[in-house]
């Protein structure tokens, strides 16, 4: 059969194919982004119980391990493929989940609840009882005009907004209990999804694995697959300790207010122990609203408050964080506030969780490259061997002639 493409021009070719078949694809992209971003949209609301899932079986994952390791030393020893133990761990792990939810939605959001609504009470009476002071400041302010009474201007605007918008109520309440409904839907099917994630897990993972050496070749997927078990390690390792972390954080909170006897102190320490899950700019997001919370209440909390958060941030970022963490995020702090920034400018809230973990990973490859290199030509791989230079590789005992050099002192000797 006669071959169109010569075999020298072969390679060629596939490259100008390749290039056309990108351009293709990303001229497409861009006429029909409207219609791309809609489907993900709509694909993405499909699969959320999936990707709940998902994330609660990398949550359970490491309580599951654990376990199932107990279990198959202790109890099913003589079991061959491990299948009950793993079962059993992986129930163990969901009920972990359950009972944590139960837990906090039967002792910390009642607590929360009365909390918040204790200080709306006192708001409000705060308020009622600096009205004078309130409008004086606005009026000085500038912000109204000296004939307006503001506080009654915005509870007449709220009473007129409320009376125009009460044929909407209906729908207001529908929409709720949909969403409520979809949330909680959505979740019960994760919990069980993530349960039959556990369960398969390694199942799924030999299959992956047999897919990764069927497509590329066997070194190639040795190398692919160790950087999946070094993120695989290093998310799960973050993730779960900065779980931890914060529960141990929302907890030495909480026990120190009660100690100091500072008012909401259930409501803001889980403000600060949520808050705290986020990474570099967590404990700033938690401590603003509760230092203003105590404002209004007392300002003496206020001031104790600040120094306590202040005090516990520091022992949690030099003790804490570090005992628990251990070395999962081997970056700078200048590092991670720029991942930061990136992530959650790119993917919002979620990219604000993930984003440092991504750069850790990042990092790690860039720097197996960069000592791979350095270490093919001979140099250290050490940081501090390069303190100084190029200064010392410019001595003149080492600084190797360069080409026009050599031919200079070629036909200087010439002459000789």
């Amino acid at each position: 059969m006669k071959k169109w493409i010569p075999e020298e021009y072969r390679p060629l070719a596939r490259m100008i194919i390749a290039v056309v078949f990108v351009a293709v694809v990303l001229i497409g992209v861009m006429v029909y982004m409207d219609r791309i971003t809609g489907f993900l949209s709509q694909l993405t609301g499909i699969l959320t119980p999936f990707l709940i899932g998902g994330a609660l079986a990398f949550i359970q994952m490491p309580i599951a391990r654990r376990m199932e390791e107990f279990l198959s030393r202790s109890v099913f020893r003589k079991s061959k493929t491990g299948r009950a133990a793993r079962v059993i761990s992986a129930v163990i792990a969901l009920l972990a989940v359950v009972l944590f939810l139960l837990i906090f939605m039967n002792i910390l959001l009642p607590q929360v609840i009365d909390s918040a609504n204790t200080l709306v009470k006192q708001v409000t009476a705060f308020v009622d009882a600096n009205d004078d002071q309130i409008n004086s400041l606005l009026k000085r302010a500038g912000v109204i005009s000296a004939d307006v009474d503001p506080l009654n201007s915005v509870w007449q605007n709220i009473l007129s907004s409320a009376t125009n918008y009460v044929g909407l109520l209906p729908t207001v309440l529908k929409t709720s209990y949909n969403l409520v409904y979809s949330v909680v839907f959505k979740t019960l099917i994760g919990l069980i999804i993530s349960f039959y994630l556990l369960i398969d897990s390694k199942r799924i993972s030999r299959k992956c694995k047999k897919v990764i050496y069927a497509l590329m070749e066997r070194e190639n997927a040795d190398r692919f697959l160790r950087w999946c078990r070094k993120a695989n390690r290093l998310f799960a390792g973050f993730t779960t300790g900065k779980i931890v972390d914060s529960i141990v954080i929302g907890i030495l909170c909480y026990i120190i207010m009660l100690i100091l006897g500072l008012e909401y102190a259930t409501l803001i320490s889980v403000i600060v122990g949520i808050t705290n899950v986020l990474p570099f700019f967590g404990p700033f997001i938690g401590a603003i609203p509760s230092i203003l919370i105590l404002a209004i209440v007392n300002p003496a909390s206020a001031l104790k408050f600040a120094i306590l958060i202040l005090v516990l941030q520091q022992l949690d970022g030099n003790v804490i964080g570090p005992k628990i963490l251990g070395d999962y995020v081997g970056i700078s702090p200048m590092l991670t506030m720029g991942a930061i920034l990136v992530g959650s400018g790119l993917w919002g809230f979620t990219g604000l969780l993930i984003s440092v973990p991504l750069c850790a990973l990042a990092y790690a490859i860039i720097q197996s490259y960069v000592d791979g290199r350095l270490t093919a030509k001979g140099l250290s791989t050490h940081t501090h061997f390069y303190d100084g230079l190029p200064e010392e590789l410019e001595e003149p005992h080492q600084r190797k002639p360069g080409y026009f050099a050599r031919v200079r002192e070629a036909i200087r000797k010439r002459k000789k």
